[in-house]
C-alpha cells in the first residue's frame, strides 16, 4: 500500500443528512478518502441546493457545492417502502451513517440505529440534531441561530447596551460538524480494536455550548451574568480590538512580561510604570483610562505598521479583515485555505466554485478534493449497481419515481 493512500481509503459512509452540519461532517470524512454516498430525495434534493441568494444555477448553489464535495450522489424516495429498503441495504454495507432527521424520523423509515446495527453491528451511526435524541426538546427542529440563542453565545455577543447578537457564519452547524467528525473518527478506531460500532448523539445545542468552557467557568465562579462587552475579553485586558490610523488591530496579552514589552512598543512610560496597570486585575479596574492611552498611541500609525512592531516584540497582534480581504493575506495564501473546483451544474463564474479547502495538513496522508459535489442523482445507477441491481431494475425504479437518475 502506498504511503499516500488516504487515511480513510476503503471506508464507506452513507450521508442521509441535509443542509450544513451533517453534510459537512460527511464531507470531512470524504476529504480524508472515505467513499461517501449522499442520499437525497428525488426532485428537490437537499434544501441547500437552491439556497436563496447564493444560487449558481437551479439545483447547484455555491454553498451546496462547498459542503458536499468528495461525495457520490443518489436520489431515493425514502417514503416509498422499496426506497427505504434500498437505503437500508446501503446502510448495512457502510462503515458510517450520518443522519440528521428529527429524532424518531429515521426509525419511522426503518433506518434507525437499531435496524441498521441489527444487520451491521460494526456500524458507526452519527445522529446530528438540534437538541439531541432524548429530552423535552428532542423533537423540535433546530438550526444555527436557534442553537446560538439557547447556548448563551448570542447573550455574550454584542456591544454594551445592545441586544444579544448572532455571531457570523453557521457557527452552531460547524461546531456540530467538527464534533461529529471527531467522534466518528474515534469510534472507528474503537471499532478497529473491538469490532463494535456505536450510536453517536451530537446536537447543535450541546456543540455550541461546548464552545464556551471559559465563559461558563467564569460565570459559575463569579455567580454573575456576563455582560456584553463588544470586542474585548471581559476577564483579560488588553485582549481586544483597538482603532489605528487606518483601521483596527487585535492585541492579546497574557502576562506581566508581555505588558512591559507592549508599553515599550507604544512608547508610553506611564502605562508601563503606573502600578495601577501592572497586573490584569488593575487594568480591568481602570480599563477606560488604560484604553484611552492605548488608543491615543495607536492612532499615530497604520495597522500594518503596528502589527510589524508588535511581532518584533513577540506580542500577539493581528489585523481585523472584512471577509473580502481575508484571502489576500499572505499566511492564508501560504496555508492553501482557498480552493477552486470545477463544478458541473453550476452556471456562474464559468462553472467554477471557490470554497474553503481542507483546513489542516497531514504529512503522510493529506486531505484532498478528489471530486466536485454531485448533481442530484448523478451516481444513482452506479451505486445501485454495486448493490447488485441490473439496468432493467434500476430503470423500473426510476420509472416508478422511487429513484431518480441524473440528466445526461
Amino acid at each position: 500500500m502506498s504511503d499516500r493512500t488516504p487515511m480513510l481509503d476503503g471506508f464507506r459512509v452513507l450521508d442521509l443528512s441535509r443542509v450544513i452540519a451533517g453534510p459537512h461532517c460527511a464531507m470531512l470524512l470524504g476529504d480524508l478518502g472515505a467513499d461517501v454516498v449522499k442520499l437525497e430525495r428525488p426532485g428537490r434534493g437537499d434544501d441547500l441546493r437552491d439556497w436563496s441568494g447564493v444560487r449558481g444555477s437551479p439545483g447547484m448553489s455555491a454553498v451546496f457545492a462547498a459542503v458536499n464535495r468528495n461525495k457520490r450522489g443518489v436520489a431515493v424516495d425514502l417514503q416509498h417502502p422499496e426506497g427505504a429498503r434500498l437505503a437500508l441495504a446501503l446502510a448495512r454495507r457502510a462503515d458510517v451513517v450520518v443522519e440528521n432527521f428529527v429524532p424518531g424520523g429515521a426509525e419511522r423509515l426503518g433506518l434507525g440505529y437499531g435496524a441498521v446495527s441489527a444487520g451491521n453491528p460494526g456500524i458507526v451511526y452519527a445522529s446530528v440534531s438540534g437538541f439531541g435524541q432524548t429530552g423535552p426538546y428532542a423533537r423540535r427542529p433546530g438550526y444555527n441561530t436557534i442553537a446560538q440563542g439557547m447556548s448563551g453565545l448570542m447573550g455574550l455577543t454584542g456591544k454594551p447596551g445592545d441586544p444579544p447578537t448572532r455571531a457570523g457564519g453557521s457557527i452552531a452547524d460547524l461546531a456540530a460538524a467538527y464534533l461529529a467528525f471527531g467522534a466518528v473518527s474515534a469510534a472507528l478506531v474503537h471499532r478497529e480494536r473491538t469490532g463494535r460500532g456505536q450510536h453517536l448523539d451530537v446536537s447543535l445545542l450541546a456543540a455550541t455550548l461546548g464552545l464556551l468552557p471559559d465563559p461558563v467557568a467564569h460565570y459559575f465562579h463569579s455567580r454573575q451574568r456576563p455582560p456584553r462587552v463588544g470586542n474585548r475579553n471581559p476577564n483579560l485586558t488588553p485582549a481586544e480590538a483597538f482603532p489605528t490610523k487606518d483601521g483596527h488591530v487585535n492585541v492579546v496579552l497574557m502576562n506581566r512580561e508581555q505588558w512591559d514589552r507592549f508599553c515599550r512598543v507604544l512608547g508610553d512610560e506611564v502605562l508601563r510604570t503606573d502600578p495601577r496597570f501592572a497586573e490584569n486585575a488593575g487594568r480591568l479596574a481602570h480599563h477606560a483610562e488604560m484604553r484611552a492611552r492605548i488608543e491615543a498611541a495607536l492612532a499615530a500609525a497604520p495597522t500594518a505598521e503596528w502589527v510589524a512592531r508588535f511581532e518584533a516584540a513577540s506580542i500577539a497582534a493581528g489585523p481585523i479583515y472584512e471577509l473580502d480581504e481575508v484571502f489576500d493575506d499572505p499566511q492564508v495564501r501560504h496555508l492553501g485555505l482557498l480552493a477552486e473546483v470545477e463544478q458541473p451544474g453550476y452556471a456562474a463564474h464559468g462553472g467554477r466554485v471557490r470554497m474553503l479547502a481542507p483546513p489542516f495538513h497531514a504529512s503522510a496522508t493529506p486531505p484532498a478534493i478528489r471530486r466536485p459535489a454531485p448533481r442530484l442523482g448523478e451516481h444513482t445507477a452506479e451505486v445501485l449497481g454495486e448493490l447488485g441491481l441490473d439496468g432493467d431494475a434500476i430503470e423500473r425504479l426510476a420509472a416508478a419515481g422511487i429513484v431518480a437518475l441524473a440528466p445526461v
